[in-house]
């Protein structure tokens, strides 16, 4: 057959379009399934924890990088994305433990029974009149940021909820997304009280100590350095194991949240890089583990969703800590709570782990989480942040829960004073050193 020279110069560059093209999707692949995942999920959970429709999920959480190019569709439970056919993922929702993005095709969601149902109605629980000083704090705290809002703001000193704020669309009964502020919740699950250890020598042990120098914590960790990591250094993000924890990009964070059934397996399975405590890495996956170590040490027949349960219920009881495809709650990352009850979990804590006169957490567990982690400064404790130099207008007895989109909950002892802030929004835009001036300026001492 003959071309001519025209057709054939056409032919072969379509060809090498083509083939450009092809080998341009064979490298964004990865990028496009993990933003695929990240779509499935986050759409799944806001459309069935908040009651949102697909097209507003899209247009107000999922507008930037690409996402907004994903098309999203809900059958039945779950909630499919795609990016133009090419790239599909599944998020699937379960009542009572929210959405699990389906990692693993050919493995089934592994079964998960709820202790509690999703968001309850806000109680009524000493809800003062706000403040008329406050009114001003909680406008600023409520203005647009670049890419979102805040929406919701909780202010409560004395235990008593003072001022609050919402987005149009959202109320005291909305569940709002904490993100890694997930972290803090699961070092109070690592510090909830347990019978006590039975020593060698037959002693009984009580002590923090004994709980957090805890080593070969796996029995694949025992015959390499990884035997070496207590408990307290994947708290304190000390533990050296390799992470690389960036979110715009493909990570080990990304990897792991996006395309692995068991989250926990998967950082568990990380190389030590360091010895403990040679540097401070934040890190996602310490954390997995750190809720995988916790249902490994539950009674025979104690679900770690019960677990949750008994801890939280009676302070945040619309809490939701959604689950990998493992069944594992992934305490990193996927906490849902009403913005109320984020701030009764700052009340929890700045109270030392006890609520209705019952102590619920080892003593002394909230001043162990408070120490300074090796490394980090002076900003970082047990999967808490401590007050750094980009806040100056924080006391120095504060402590918070912080979360990716500028999630925060404030603790700050010295006023009886609990602040809580969510929202959606690019990371880091939020002038929170000025709206924290502004309600320690418009509330009284607190004491």
């Amino acid at each position: 057959m003959h071309f001519s020279p025209r057709l054939r110069y056409f032919i072969i560059g379509v060809t090498l379009l083509a083939t450009l093209l092809f080998a341009a999707f064979l490298w964004l692949r990865p990028l496009l399934n993990i933003g695929g995942g990240y779509a499935a999920k986050h759409a799944c959970s806001c459309h069935f924890l908040q009651g949102r429709e697909l097209a507003e999920i899209s247009e107000h959480d999922l507008n930037f990088s690409v996402l907004g190019f994903y098309g999203l569709e809900a059958k039945g439970n779950s909630v499919y994305s795609s990016f133009f056919g090419l790239v599909r993922r599944e998020a699937r929702f379960r009542e009572g433990v929210g959405c699990t993005l389906v990692n693993n095709e050919e493995k089934p969601l592994a079964k998960v029974v709820a202790a509690a149902a999703g968001a309850k109605k806000a109680s009524p629980e000493s809800i003062v009149a706000e403040l008329p000083t406050l009114a001003s704090a909680l406008d600023f705290g409520m203005q647009p940021v670049p890419g979102g809002e805040a929406r919701g703001l909780v202010v409560m000193q004395n235990g008593r909820i003072i001022g609050e704020r919402y987005a149009e669309g959202y109320d005291e009964n909305s569940l709002l997304l904490g993100w890694s502020m997930t972290k803090t919740l699961t070092a109070l699950l690592t510090g909830g009280r347990r019978p006590p250890a039975l020593l060698e020598n037959g002693t009984v042990d009580t002590s923090l100590q004994h709980l957090v120098s805890r080593k070969n914590l796996y029995p694949h960790w025992s015959a390499d350095a990884r035997a070496n990591i207590s408990l307290a250094d994947l708290l304190h993000m000390n533990s050296g194991l390799g992470w690389n924890e960036a979110y715009g990009s493909i990570s080990d964070a990304t990897i792991m949240l996006h395309e692995h059934a068991d989250m926990a397996a998967f950082a568990a399975g990380m190389p030590a890089l360091k010895a403990p405590e040679d540097e401070w890495a934040y890190s996602s996956g310490s954390t997995n583990i750190l809720m995988d170590l916790h249902q490994r040490q539950l009674p025979e027949g104690q679900s770690i969703q019960q677990e949750i349960h008994d801890l939280f219920g009676q302070v945040a009881p619309s809490l939701i800590i959604e689950p990998d495809q493992s069944g594992r709650p992934v305490g990193s990352s996927y906490g849902w709570a009403t913005g109320r009850d984020w701030a009764r979990l700052g009340q929890f804590m700045l109270q030392g782990g006890v609520w209705n006169g019952d102590t619920l957490l080892y003593p002394g567990w909230i001043d162990w989480m408070r120490q300074p982690a090796a490394g980090s400064e002076g900003t970082y404790g047990g999967q808490l942040w401590l007050p750094g130099p980009d806040m100056p207008s924080l006391p120095k007895d504060a402590f918070l829960m912080r979360g990716f989109q500028d999630q925060r909950v404030f603790i700050i002892p010295s006023r009886q004073l609990i602040i809580a802030r969510l929202g959606h929004g690019e990371d880091k835009v939020t002038d929170f050193d000025s709206l924290v001036k502004l309600i320690l300026e418009s509330v009284p001492s607190g004491q």
